[in-house]
């Protein structure tokens, strides 16, 4: 006779065994999580494999991606996911892990060089590597001071920075630990010679900018002053100083900079997993003399999208008439603000040599509403793998991310195949989202609008003249008229009182005739401008003039 007790034992304890056996075997839905094995997503190797506590990449896993919560549930290593930094050691997932735009799925061969891969759910372990600037030839600016920032060219993002207070000696090193294989990068720097504090364009103060593409690891670049001055049109940072976030320990937190006027996001940051009350965060990114908005939540409900308070804790914080880098001190309080958080798209693009050079333009809009969430423009594509980001979106809603090359080189849209366009289609259901494309033919005419149009006019002038717009005052948009009595390379630019490139109408040969310009008041981003006093500057060949107008609401 069968033991019913027995059996239902050693059933329960197989099934146990078998869970058991199946948390180890997540680490072949993750990119070489065989190599670290367990501790991909464990701190410590256990008795029973799987079994053991998560680092902050395996609970990040655990609460966020799989198919189905809990033993049974399956990774789901998408774009996304590789794009989190979970550790927060400055570098994502996927670069940890060699896979960086979360491109590999299981059965493929392991991505990457696996010498390279190190733990993402440990800050301690990084796959970073060190490039050292090499500086002779200074003795212009011995005592003055000195300040250099990285920037990698696939993100146009700031990876890191160094100052150096006063320049020691003609000969000396400054290094940055901040370099990843494969990697390119420009390296701003610039020497304080009027010695006021700040950022100056040349000649004013003495400034460079270097170039080191595909790094293979450590790297030294040498540099001997000369005159070769480059306008690295320097900004500067932001450091938010937390204090007494007990209460947050553990959750999410997102902080975003903001320009008063405009409301044009210039950056933001994000802590997956708050390790101690007392904390910083660095965003770089503001100006001189412009005032932002500081906004920021934590997520203390938990679901990893923001909700009003009091469910998730919010506030805003003013940071007015910038004068070089600053701190923003914030002690937890209970004045809670609804800031209306939106969220991230990121596109990762591969394999676009074909388009290397050219102007890239792109764009997010939303489905329903015809509606412009954002737009990025490149002047030039350097690398053929990069990533581009655009802030604004909202879950509950659909869109489409609307990009071209501009393939012939005349510097404005054309329908393919003219130049190369397509579109890719999303919906935001779980806050920021991210996608992959790769280089392909299968173009889409995009209808691109400019919110600038060139008519040509009848006539046949003798000189060359730019005229004052009109109408002006405007509200919300503007003619500017100019004529040329012979062809040339034109470009027609849009500054705002400080200097402040605000958008390119017009950069393309054009034939000797009378032109119109129409202008919508918008920036390169698709930003409506605030009220205010513009400059319009054209040159054409070695003519140049420059007006004024007024922005008036």
């Amino acid at each position: 006779m069968v033991n019913i007790k027995m059996f239902y034992v050693s059933f329960f304890a197989l099934l146990f065994f078998q869970l058991l056996q199946a948390r180890p075997g997540r680490i072949s839905q993750i990119p070489n999580g065989t190599v670290n094995n367990c501790q991909t997503c464990h701190a410590v190797a256990s008795p029973a494999p799987g079994n053991g506590p998560r680092n902050d990449f395996g609970s990040m896993i655990e609460t966020r991606f799989l198919t189905v919560p809990g033993s049974t549930g399956e990774v789901m290593w998408n774009a996304l996911l590789a794009s989190l930094d979970a550790d927060g050691d400055g570098v994502s997932n996927g670069e940890e892990l060699q896979d960086p735009f979360g491109r590999w799925v299981v059965g493929q061969p392991a991505p990457g060089n696996p010498v390279l891969i190190t733990l993402p759910g440990n800050e301690a372990s990084d796959p970073l590597f060190t490039l050292t600037l090499q500086f002779s030839g200074m003795t212009p600016h011995v005592g003055q001071l000195l300040e250099i920032r990285l920037l990698d060219k696939g993100t146009g993002l700031e990876v890191g920075r160094e100052e150096v207070p006063s320049i020691p000696s003609a000969a000396f090193d400054v290094s940055l630990s901040n370099i990843l294989v494969g990697h390119s990068y420009w390296i701003d720097f610039y020497a304080d010679l009027n010695q006021n504090g700040i950022y100056d364009p040349p000649p004013a103060d003495h400034a460079w900018r270097l170039e080191v593409d595909n790094v293979s690891g450590d790297t030294n670049v040498p540099f001997s002053h000369n005159a070769n001055f480059f306008d690295i049109d320097w900004v500067y940072k932001l450091t938010v100083n937390f204090t007494g976030m007990n209460p947050h320990v553990g959750q999410l937190l997102e902080c975003r900079v903001v320009e008063q006027t405009s409301r044009q996001e210039v950056g933001r940051t994000r802590v997956e997993f708050i390790a101690q009350p007392d904390f910083e965060v660095v965003i770089p990114g503001i100006r001189f003399g412009m005032n932002y908005d500081v906004e920021f939540y934590a997520d203390l409900s938990g679901n990893f999208l923001y909700d009003a308070p009091p469910s998730d804790h919010a506030w805003r914080l003013p940071v007015n008439g910038v004068n070089g880098d600053e701190q923003l001190d914030f002690t937890h309080a209970a004045n809670f603000t609804d800031i209306g958080w939106d969220y991230l798209f990121t596109l990762n693009f591969s394999n676009m040599n074909p388009h290397l050079g050219q102007l890239f333009e792109f764009r997010v809009v939303n489905v329903a509403s015809n509606e412009e969430v954002g737009r990025v423009t490149l002047d030039s594509i350097v690398v053929p793998n990069y990533v581009i980001a655009v802030p604004g979106i909202l879950p509950g809603n659909n869109y489409r991310a609307d990009f071209y090359a501009d393939h012939n080189g005349n510097g404005v849209y054309d329908p393919p195949p003219t130049d190369h366009a397509w579109r890719v289609l999303f919906s935001d259901s779980t806050g920021n989202v991210a996608h992959n494309f790769e280089h392909n033919i299968n173009f889409t005419n995009i209808n691109w609008p400019t919110g600038i149009t060139l008519e040509p006019q009848a006539g046949f002038p003798d000189d060359y003249e730019l005229s004052q717009n009109y109408p002006n005052p405007f509200n919300p948009e503007t003619r500017i008229s100019f004529q040329l009595p012979e062809a040339k390379q034109v470009r027609l630019e849009v500054f705002d009182v400080l200097g402040r490139k605000i958008r390119v109408l017009i950069d393309q040969n054009l034939t000797a005739g009378v032109y119109d310009v129409r202008w919508d008041g918008k920036d390169q981003y698709g930003l409506v401008m605030a009220s205010g006093v513009y400059v319009y500057r054209l040159q054409a060949g070695k003519y140049q003039q420059i007006r004024r107008m007024l922005l008036l609401k």
